[in-house]
């Protein structure tokens, strides 16, 4: 027996192997299901035109858009910091953020935990210290700017017995006193 006969055997057994465990597809079902990939490229492809996207913006926000209102030629190169054709794309708003101030006025050591946990939510506290007495009022502010401090705040006196208390971020000035 040559070695080109048993080749050729072997390819024969292979073959009736592989056709038994996978028939041979009628030409009729390989184009219906070349037709139903046409079809769900398609759907696919129209999809991904109306889809809208998000985009992060300057002020840590989000703008949603719908993308077919911004196709873009094959010419052009998009990239992540820009829109559609190369433009930049910037928002600005007008919304500012709210700032709450609460205003305090303890009458002994133990009031002072509600202003704590204020600045710790992010709420300014003005404290008023006219119904403590000095050894009152030194342990009550020494609380409230070790509080304070930890919090990254800061603390301003307003008068002799009002001390502003503001958390981080937000900024505190004076403005000076104009001269008549």
């Amino acid at each position: 027996m040559g070695a080109n006969s048993l080749l050729s055997r072997v390819k024969d057994m292979t073959s009736r192997v592989v056709d038994s465990f996978i028939p041979a597809a009628d030409d009729d079902e390989y184009e219906e299901y070349e037709e139903e990939q046409q079809r769900t490229e398609q759907i696919s492809a129209q999809t991904q035109r109306t889809a809208v996207t998000e985009r992060r913006v300057a002020n840590g926000g989000t703008v949603s858009f719908s993308s077919a209102a911004y196709s873009t030629s094959s010419s052009t190169q998009r990239t992540p910091s820009t829109g559609d054709g190369g433009t930049p794309l910037t928002v600005h708003t007008t919304k500012v953020a709210e700032l709450k101030v609460r205003i305090h006025r303890p009458r002994r050591y133990d009031d002072v935990g509600t202003a704590v946990i204020q600045l710790k939510q992010g709420i300014a506290v003005a404290v008023n210290f006219d119904c403590l007495n000095d050894s009152e009022r030194r342990r009550v502010c020494d609380f409230l700017n070790g509080a304070c401090y930890v919090l990254h705040g800061t603390a301003r006196m307003v008068s002799s017995s009002i001390i502003l208390y503001a958390p981080k971020g937000v900024e505190v000035s004076e403005t000076p006193a104009r001269a008549h």
